[in-house]
């Protein structure tokens, strides 16, 4: 039995020139998780596809489809899906979109799955064979925080010279901040924590030298990140992960976080205005001095990927160029920036969308380069234009430079990144994808409210 397992391209910082095509990010672990979890059924071949660094078939001779979806490549998932259908090939949909717009997705698909997959996903898989698959498979509750049977990711089934890091593992899933532009908290409203035992034989297990922790917040737990990183001491890797500013008010967490080899940390930073940070919920960065978390993270030899958001309600014409110019004083190692966006089942979204400030329905738009709110103190253009012109700038080659330190291994790998973004920087101001900030020709239609619904009867089986 032949499954093909497919990730959609949601054109998200990546570098493309010519045939070759590089993404900007660590190896995605979903759908090479959701390989591992059926690896021990006998009789089945996985493929693997990632559209955001191989093209995607459409003419695979599988005898199941699974499509991991996020908001910002549904369509193109519910195309692929459609497809596939109208050949006689079943198709199941999941991921985040699925989760939070589940009556959306089934129009589009033989099964979905709400939730997480580690016990519904071989589940469904087992029921296909046996020929009785449901229409809807859900997420079993977990009494208690801890995350357990998570099996080694099958990475040897990736393209993995496609990413930046080609490796992933992750401890923790879910997060207990509610920032409100954030998924996490309607997708995973528990907090989980792996074994660590079972973090460090994946860490262990890993080819190579170079890892990148997939967390949503990694030490969330300060005690429990403790611990990891005491068990990661001996394994002698250099990793990277997402982190929230607020730790370096333990010095504890921060030692052992560089002992364990600690080489990078994406911070959200967001805004440097303290009302935009309440308005967000996010007000745990407000008592935080950011030239604090930069001097902290670089006399740890940890370089620091700084996020930062344009479209707030506060923020004017002014916000590109000061943004621009806290980065260079902050001498933030490589910026990233993205635009306000409203995604589904977030408490912005709700917002907005009652405010009737959301300006886009259109998935595509969906991917934080695109603009789908109306600001409240400039037009859907000038966010778009400031957006780009604040990248433009920032990567100029004289700022790069600007925010280098010395001449280590770190300043190589940062200046590699820089010049990554430089390339995407381009392709930000002459890919015909970014001429407008949103599908005027096609905005969308909001999403109506049965398309939230969970209500589905779950006995009813697929008829193949």
């Amino acid at each position: 039995m032949k499954i093909l397992l497919i990730m959609p391209d949601a054109h998200m910082h990546k570098i493309r020139i010519g045939r070759f095509v590089r993404s900007m990010r660590e190896m995605p672990l979903s759908i090479c998780t959701l390989a591992a979890m059926i690896s021990d059924i006998p009789g089945i071949n996985i493929k693997l596809i990632d559209g955001s660094v191989e093209d995607i078939p459409l003419d695979y001779p599988a005898d199941l489809v699974g499509i991991s979806v996020i908001t910002g490549c549904a369509l193109s998932a519910y195309q692929i899906a459609d497809h596939y259908r109208k050949n006689g090939t079943p198709v199941v949909l999941g991921g985040v979109h699925v989760t939070i717009l589940p009556g959306e997705a089934i129009n589009h698909a033989d099964a979905i799955m709400i939730g997480r997959g580690e016990h519904s996903w071989p589940e469904l898989v087992r029921d296909f064979m046996r020929g009785i698959m449901r229409k809807v498979y859900r997420e079993q509750p977990i009494d208690g925080d801890e995350l357990l049977d998570v099996p080694l990711p099958r990475h040897d089934l990736h393209r993995k010279h496609g990413y930046m890091i080609p490796y992933a593992v992750h401890a923790t899933r879910g997060c207990r901040r509610n920032c409100d532009f954030c998924t996490v908290p309607a997708v995973w409203p528990k907090y989980l924590k792996r074994p660590i035992a079972d973090v460090v034989r994946d860490i262990r297990k890993v080819p190579g030298r170079y890892i990148a922790l997939n967390d949503v917040s990694l030490a969330e737990d300060p005690e429990y990140a403790k611990e990891l990183f005491k068990a990661m001491i001996p394994l002698k890797k250099r990793w990277g992960g997402l982190a929230t500013v607020d730790i370096i008010r333990d010095q504890e967490l921060l030692s052992l976080m560089s002992q364990s080899g600690c080489s990078f940390l994406l911070f959200g930073f967001e805004s440097n205005e303290e009302a935009v940070l309440k308005q967000i919920h996010k007000g745990f960065n407000k008592p935080v001095n950011y030239h604090e978390v930069m001097e902290t993270m670089h006399s740890l030899g940890i370089s620091v990927q700084g996020c930062f958001v344009f479209g707030f309600d506060d923020d004017d014409h002014d916000i590109f160029n000061k943004t621009v110019e806290r980065v260079r004083e902050l001498k933030i190692d490589i910026p990233r920036y993205s635009i306000y966006t409203p995604y589904p089942g977030t408490g912005l979204f709700r917002r907005l969308l009652a405010e009737k400030r959301i300006i886009s329905f259109n998935w595509n738009d969906y991917d934080t380069m695109h603009v789908v709110i109306q600001p409240a103190k400039m037009t859907p253009d000038e966010l778009f234009s400031g957006f780009k012109q604040a990248y433009k700038d920032t990567f100029k080659l004289q700022h790069i430079l600007g925010r280098m330190r010395g001449f280590g291994i770190n300043s190589a790998i940062n200046f590699c990144g820089n010049l990554a973004y430089r390339i995407f920087v381009k392709r930000l101001n002459t890919e015909p994808r970014f001429d407008t900030p949103y599908s005027r020709d096609c905005p969308g239609v909001a999403p109506p409210a049965e398309y939230y619904n969970t209500n589905f009867k779950e006995e009813q089986t697929c008829q193949n």
